[in-house]
């Protein structure tokens, strides 16, 4: 009765360990084939292996696949800065040749301005790709202070006076201070990256506001978004016109993003209705800091 039992012991063990070494080989194959485990396993220490297994190459599938996406992002992005940049320059030197044939005075001092404009252009490109690299940089941080961000938007609409004039603004600001947590000259360029974008897209009509909850809004009407995912305004290298006929490098916003998120404030809302377009961010009020 004894012998039995150890022969049925021996059995059932070496049932057992030929069953883990087939599901062993099985798991081994999958690995190698870089497949995710699908076999039932009977032993709960191995289906745990698995599990992990099957997380690492969830992790590597993903990795990869980002690094693609970066890669054509890289591609992409070297392009777009190689077109923008090469655009004035090409203008540049095409006038300059225009101007040393030029004796008329009047047609010199057009070619002057038109020259100055594009170096003018071109300037603030480089300024754009700085500011670019400087945000996607880990060791990048903002000082952050106590800021009346009334007082920050009144002097930017200021600065756009030129620009505002023409399309009869309606400006909405408060009696008193907002008083915010972020950074003087973040918070600049956030306004006038906002203003700037309103400005080139409008059609007709501009509206600015900044609350006491501080929540800046920008509306204008423009017929260029129709068919247009709005929510896309804000990824980099983004633009409603392909073509970069209007100036536009698609790092405007995209860079009002970033920067919001380093001061701890967000893009509130975009959206885009009977050919208008509102965009609202809101600032972290200084009371929340504490």
């Amino acid at each position: 009765m004894i012998y039995l039992l150890l022969v049925l012991c021996n059995i059932i063990l070496a049932f057992s360990l030929y069953s883990w070494k087939r599901q062993i080989c099985e798991l081994t194959k999958q690995i190698s084939e870089n497949k995710k485990l699908r076999i039932p396993l009977s032993n709960k220490q191995i289906e745990k292996l698995a599990g992990l297994i099957n997380e690492k190459i969830d992790f590597e599938q993903k990795t990869k696949i980002q690094i693609i996406q970066e890669k054509e992002q890289l591609k992409h992005s070297i392009a777009n800065i190689s077109h923008d940049l090469r655009t004035p320059l090409t203008s540049i030197h095409g006038y300059l040749t225009l101007l040393k044939e030029c004796e008329n005075k009047k047609e010199q001092e057009h070619y002057f301005s038109v020259i100055q404009a594009k170096a003018d252009y071109l300037t603030e490109l480089l300024q754009v790709f700085y500011d670019l690299s400087l945000l996607e940089s880990d060791d990048y941080i903002l000082e952050i202070e106590k800021l009346d961000i009334n007082r920050i938007v009144t002097d930017c609409l200021i600065d756009k006076y030129n620009g505002l004039k023409e399309l009869t603004p309606t400006i909405k600001i408060e009696n008193a201070p907002v008083w915010i947590t972020g950074n003087a000259v973040a918070c600049k360029r956030i306004i006038e990256n906002l203003v700037t974008n309103a400005i080139r897209y409008s059609n007709g009509s501009i509206e600015i506001a900044i609350g006491a909850d501080g929540v800046f809004t920008v509306k204008n009407t423009t017929a260029e978004l129709k068919n247009i995912d709005v929510s896309l305004l804000f990824q980099k290298f983004y633009t409603v016109d392909a073509s970069h006929s209007n100036g536009n490098t698609g790092l405007g916003l995209y860079i009002v993003k970033e920067l919001l998120g380093k001061i701890g404030g967000g893009v509130k809302d975009v959206s885009y209705e009977d050919n208008v377009l509102t965009v609202s961010v809101n600032f972290r009020l200084y009371e929340d800091s504490k």
